[in-house]
Parts: structure tokens; sequence; C-alpha cells
């Protein structure tokens, strides 16, 4: 007998976090919690606006999946039976959780990778004027790496600011399709100068044929342009990273099957996350491990977080506990 349910929560941000397309003050996640054999296995997603995704539509999602998961349903049914996205990852990754309680395997040896205990993420600096983008820098001055937020306003000066208060550090630039291509041409000497070692997603997906050749003197990652297996044919010679997120993949199981294509491929590997609390960054962490860029820092965000909450001090990441999700009991 298996049972499933589902609901969304609420949790306020510390400070607003503002990118290139948005400010937000507080996130709202939906969870899944399905229980099968007298165990229990749960997930989360965060719904994301710019993927024409609600709380409401996602819930409504989760609703119309809800028989067939009593009934039974695989997980690698569930592949074929939603579409990717943040519906199915909350799904996907509860019963992730669940079949290692059934199993006694935490997920980590389900899939083959090493438990998550020794990563390293960035932390993000919103954007802002380059005053305070500095004054956040030198906050995050001994983070090994940090990711800076950027519109297409100001780039240089804010680097420089950035750079200048966190000398040491490797800067990870994120434009979140808010750049033209004759702006990348036009700043990207300058950004290697200052301590940056990638440029994440400069360019609309629209326009990322106008990369192909660009000869960069840094990596050039994609996120928005890159969400699932099927995606990398298009985007080898154009990507140097792919930016693996759950709730783009659609859960763990197309994400492993991202991340092995595109190591296969030659892309090298970024972990990221939408704005959830520890129990999303524990499901993505299964998948950093193998990745060179992890960026799971939603949880420095949040005013408040779940019980067995994961912490990041000078970007080394708490051991994942695994009372919190993917142990074996």
């Amino acid at each position: 007998m298996r049972t499933f349910a589902f609901r969304s929560e609420n949790f306020d941000l510390h400070t607003p976090f503002v990118i290139a397309r948005s400010t937000r003050t507080a996130t709202t996640v939906v969870v899944v919690e399905i229980e099968e054999d007298g165990k229990k296995g749960w997930g989360e997603c965060c719904p994301t606006a710019h993927y024409g995704e609600s709380v409401e539509s996602v819930m409504a999602q989760i609703a119309e999946i809800a028989p067939k998961m009593e009934a039974g349903l695989s997980r690698e049914e569930l592949q074929n039976a939603m579409p990717a996205g943040a519906a199915r990852n909350a799904v996907d990754c509860a019963m992730w959780d669940l079949e290692a309680k059934i199993k006694g395997k935490t997920i980590a040896e389900l899939m083959g990778h090493k438990w998550p205990d020794h990563l390293m993420s960035v932390e993000t600096i919103s954007i802002g004027t380059a005053e305070a983008m500095g004054a956040k820098a030198k906050k995050l001055a001994n983070f090994p790496t940090i990711k800076v937020k950027m519109n297409a306003e100001d780039v240089a000066g804010r680097i420089r600011a950035v750079h200048e208060n966190a000398p040491n550090a490797k800067l990870i630039v994120d434009a979140n399709e808010s750049w033209t291509i004759d702006l990348v041409k036009q700043v990207v000497d300058e950004l290697k100068a200052n301590g940056v070692v990638m440029l994440e997603q400069p360019l609309p997906p629209t326009d990322d044929e106008k990369l192909r050749g660009l000869n960069a003197p840094l990596p050039i990652g994609g996120d928005e342009s890159c969400h699932v297996a099927a995606d990398l044919e298009r985007l080898k010679g154009i990507y140097d990273v792919v930016n693996i997120k759950l709730d783009k993949t659609g859960g763990l199981t197309e994400a492993k099957k991202l991340l092995d294509q595109a190591k296969d491929m030659g892309f090298d590997i970024m972990v990221g996350c939408m704005v959830g609390t520890s129990l999303s960054m524990a499901a993505g962490m299964f998948i950093a491990t193998e990745a060179s860029y992890v960026d799971l820092d939603a949880p420095t965000m949040l005013a408040t977080d779940r019980d067995h909450a994961l912490t990041i001090i000078d970007g080394k990441m708490s051991a994942l506990n695994p009372l919190l999700f993917g142990g074996a009991h």
C-alpha cells in the first residue's frame, strides 16, 4: 500500500535576492511525501515563473499524477508520465529517498557516487551598486569561489569592485540571459583580468548560436539553455560548462542521465539550484559530488530552514545528514 501527499510551504529570505530579471524576499516550495512498506521518502521543488511555473500549476500537475503514484507507478514510468520540470522533480526525489530506505542503501550507493560530505559551494552576490557588491565581496573574501549576479549595467565597475575586495576568490559571473553578444565581446577580457573563471548564461537561449566560435578567454556556461540530456547535442561547441539543476531536469533520474552524457561529451559540470531549502540542496548534492562547480548556497539566504539543515562556512558545505534526505533508514 502506497500513500502520496503533497503541500506548499513558505520561507522568508533574510535579505532580498536580486538577479537580472527579478527580486524576491521569500520563496514558496512544494513538498511531496510518499509512504510505502512503513518507509517514507520526501522531495522538494521550487516552481519557477521564468519557466512558466507557479505554485498552483505545479500543485495541479502533482495532483494529476497522484492516483497513478498511489497505484504503484515506478520511477522509470514517471519519466514519461510527467514532463521535466519542478513538479516531476519533487516526485522523483521523493521516490529516490523512498527507494533508499526500502532497499537499505543510500542514494549515493544506488547511484554509484560518493556520499556528499566534502563539497565546496560558491556563495552568491546579488545585483547592487558596485560599492554594495564590493562590500558583500569583502565579507565573502575567504570563500574560494564566489558567484556574482550581473545585469548589463556597469559590468566592469562592479566586477572590479568585487575582485578588489575578494582578490583571492575565483569569480563566476552569472548574467541570467541579460547581455548581448556585443557586450560579451566587450567585457570578457576585463572579466578574465579580474578573477573571473567562468561566464554563465550571458545570452538568452534563443541567441545561443551567437556564442559559437567566440573563442572567449574563459569558459562559458549554459544554465537556462540546458535542461535535460537531449539538449546537449545542440550545445556542443557553444558552451564549455552545463549547469544541472534538478528543477530543470525534473529530478535526480534525468539529472544523473544528463551528468553522465555531458561528461562523456566533454562538458564540464556545474550543479546549481533554485531558491529552496536544505531539502532541495540535499538532492542536488548527490550530483554535485561529480561536478567541478557547485552552487548550492540557497539555504544561506533563508531566515529559517529545516531540521538537519546544511551550513556553508567559507565555502565548505557541512556533510549531508542522512536523516534529512538520501539515507538508508
